[in-house]
């Protein structure tokens, strides 16, 4: 439950990739209903609150950017199931420790 499970979820995505074959058509509900079946605890909320700290911390820190519709990190969604964009574009980028930091960069 919390920021640490949906990290996990992103760690074994990444670790297996099986698994991100898996869930990277699933719509929402199924990947939250999915995930948890597979021993990995969190909400709707979580997984939100998570990608979208991800995606502002990009945009600010790395891109030097403000958060809005003209961002250069939305076109690298396209054409990419939605988790495979998450993993590869928000998550795989941040170190271990910048992961970790609860609620960094939140805004």
């Amino acid at each position: 439950m919390s920021r640490q499970g949906v990290l996990k979820f992103f760690q074994a995505c990444v670790e297996d990739e099986g698994l991100l074959r898996r869930f990277n058509r699933k719509s929402l509900p199924e990947l939250l209903l999915h995930a948890r079946s597979s021993g990995f605890e969190f909400t709707r909320d979580e997984l939100a609150n998570v990608v979208g700290d991800m995606e502002a911390r990009t945009i600010t820190e790395r891109l030097h950017e403000e958060v809005n519709a003209s961002s250069s990190l939305w076109p690298r969604m396209w054409g990419k199931p939605r988790l495979q964009y998450v993993i590869d574009e928000l998550y795989l980028p941040f170190s271990e420790a910048e992961r970790a930091r609860p609620g960094a960069g939140a805004r």
